[in-house]
């Protein structure tokens, strides 16, 4: 039974868009803004909570409940799958990139206990490159990093331009305190066939509630 169901392109409202997007050599767009996290590192503080794996649940959280971030291209059909997870590169003891497939997880601990988990399993794990390259690519997800050393204010993810990757790239930067607040910069690449700056800014706006309400969604 597929985890998915295909849309009729012929019912659906950005049919065009989808088509005239399908053309361009570089269909994805870029948004970088600051997240306020004082909120939710505070709470993770009080309650011994892992940080990283609350903002990363609550990425979950947010990518589930905004249908284009669970559209995806696949054979020149567009995809809605039915339940998105959560895939990071994470940094192993020898320093070097691992790709860690967080499973998706209905409460918070249930999720934090598989990271937990999966990270301890990617970390034990060797990289090999032809694990990566050549094969399906799991649409199931969305593609995640960390880069906690820099408070960036641009970012380029790596891809192949020459092949159909529709699944978004979330960047979470260095946590800085300012006057504003704890400001984190969250870079968010999306492809232009499915979704519009609208949805991006609904993101923006789903992951700012998340943050400043942890205690409605990190207690089960």
């Amino acid at each position: 039974m597929s985890n998915y169901q295909t849309i009729e392109l012929a019912n659906w409202p950005r049919a065009e868009h989808f088509k005239f997007y399908q053309l361009a050599t570089h269909p994805w767009f870029n948004i970088i803004a600051d997240i306020d996290a004082n909120t939710l590192l505070a709470y993770c503080k009080e309650e011994q909570l892992s940080f990283f794996h609350a903002y990363l649940y609550l990425t979950q959280i947010a990518i589930n409940e905004l249908a284009p971030f669970k559209l995806r291209i696949v054979d020149n059909e567009v995809r809605l799958y039915e339940k998105i997870k959560v895939s990071c590169a994470i940094l192993a003891d020898d320093e070097t990139m691992r790709f860690c497939g967080f499973p998706y997880a209905h409460s918070f601990s249930e999720f934090d206990e598989k990271a937990h988990i999966a990270q301890e399993t990617a970390k034990a794990s060797p990289f090999i490159a032809s694990q990566f390259v050549g094969g399906d690519k799991a649409q199931d997800e969305v593609h995640m990093s960390v880069i906690p050393w820099v408070s960036f204010s641009s970012f380029t993810n790596a891809r192949n331009t020459a092949a159909i990757d529709s699944i978004p790239k979330i960047v979470y930067g260095k946590a800085t305190r300012t006057t504003q607040g704890l400001m984190m910069p969250l870079s968010v690449e999306v492809h232009h066939g499915v979704m519009d700056g609208l949805y991006v800014g609904r993101f923006f706006e789903k992951i700012q509630q998340l943050f400043d309400n942890p205690e409605t969604y990190l207690i089960d």
